[in-house]
């Protein structure tokens, strides 16, 4: 069984990445279910991969409380969601630029040859860390829960900073290149 939330229920959410020896977390914009990096007032930071579990843990925990949520309604749309969409496309290219440099990779082919990606969210009884897995060269998606490589890391609030720090990189540590398909089930077979 897997981790399911209404979409009410999200009180945090943020990506983490494993670059080499650099973790990098993102916090994200959240409007009723549609969420996504949120490059225009999210926080944005790179720690050593050999902070203690405890410090990696107080991190995730402020990205969290940086989630900014958003009214469906006010979202900008028509014209004004495409020139919004166009300027986020660009603040990518620096957001990528920047992991570039605190990496010393040449290029986004390098960065992502061992990255890996978790997709976190929080709730007022969990955290929740998901797997990924690398569905293009540089670009990560989720594993659909019925893939036998989908894993899930639940931790139950309260969680001490050392408990998330350790349920991220096992999370990371879970992280695929190419995700398994479930079993064909052949009709009439049994």
């Amino acid at each position: 069984m897997s981790f399911k939330c209404f979409s009410k229920d999200v009180t945090g959410e943020i990506e983490i990445y494993r670059f080499g020896t650099f973790y990098r977390l993102t916090s994200r914009m959240y409007a009723s279910g549609l969420s996504g990096t949120d490059l225009d007032h999210g926080l944005d930071e790179f720690l050593p991969t050999t902070v203690s579990d405890a410090e990696f843990g107080a991190a995730i925990r402020r990205y969290y409380d940086a989630t900014r949520f958003e009214d469906w309604d006010a979202l900008p749309s028509g014209e004004a969601a495409k020139a919004a969409n166009r300027e986020w496309k660009k603040k990518l290219v620096l957001w990528k630029r920047k992991a570039l440099k605190m990496t010393g990779c040449k290029n986004l082919e390098e960065l992502y040859e061992d990255a890996r990606y978790s997709s976190s969210c929080r709730t007022k009884d969990v955290y929740a860390f998901f797997n990924s897995r690398l569905s293009k060269p540089t670009e990560f998606s989720d594993i659909s829960d019925y893939f036998p490589d989908y894993r899930e890391f639940i931790v139950e609030q309260p969680a001490s900073d050392e408990m998330l720090g350790q349920a991220a990189r096992a999370a990371l540590d879970a992280g695929v290149r190419n995700a398994q398909r479930p079993p064909r089930v052949r009709r009439g077979s049994k």
